[in-house]
Parts: C-alpha cells; structure tokens; sequence
C-alpha cells in the first residue's frame, strides 16, 4: 500500500501507527494476547486499544515496542542526524591540535623567570 504520509491528517497518521503496532502483535513469533502484551509493558489493556485505535503516549509506544522487540524502528522512525558540516568547521577551532609535555612546561617556566 503505497501512500503519501504527508497528505494525511495526523489523526490519521496515529491511526495507521496503532493499525502497524497491532500487525506486529501478530505477526510476533510467540504471538501475546493484548492482554499479556500490557501487561508485559505496564500498561492497562484498555490503554493498548487506545494505542491502536490511534490514541497513545510516546512512552507507551516505546513500552509496547519494547515487548514486541522492535526497539529499532525508533531508529528509522528519527535517525540520529550526527553533526553537520557547519557544526564541525565551527568546533574545528576548538579541536585540541596538541599537548604540551612536562619538558616544555618547566622550560618555559624557567625561561618567564629570566625575564626580570
């Protein structure tokens, strides 16, 4: 089923999140009642049907997926976007180039009492 995300209302967009939770309830290899799955992720059955009829928490989805192993969809859902080009030619000055032994420490030391 091909569809744009974007022409959907977000309710709709809810909807079809709670439409694929419930598809991969069943589609599980030890498949959990709804039941057993709330109460494997400390919620209320009740609250699971909310989920999937489009009505739920960002915790709750994440407890739910986190039964149902599918953590990793958060990861495509909003992958990490890392630094940017821009980010790192700003940080690029602050970038620590070299250190200093304690040879040249005491030598410049020893070289600033000189100097009276």
């Amino acid at each position: 089923m091909e569809f744009n995300i974007y022409a959907m209302s977000d309710e709709a967009l809810s909807l079809e999140l709670g439409r694929r939770i419930e598809r991969r309830r069943l589609d599980n290899q030890t498949p959990f009642t709804q039941s057993e799955l709330a109460k494997k992720a400390g919620i209320s059955r009740s609250t699971y049907q909310n989920m999937i009829e489009g009505k739920a928490t960002l915790v709750n989805i994440i407890k739910v997926l986190r039964v149902l192993e599918a953590l990793e969809g958060i990861e495509s859902f909003l992958p990490d976007p890392g630094i940017s080009p821009v980010q790192l030619l700003k940080m690029r000055g602050k970038l620590r180039q070299r250190v200093r032994g304690a040879a040249e420490k005491s030598k410049s030391e020893d070289e600033e009492d000189l100097d009276w």
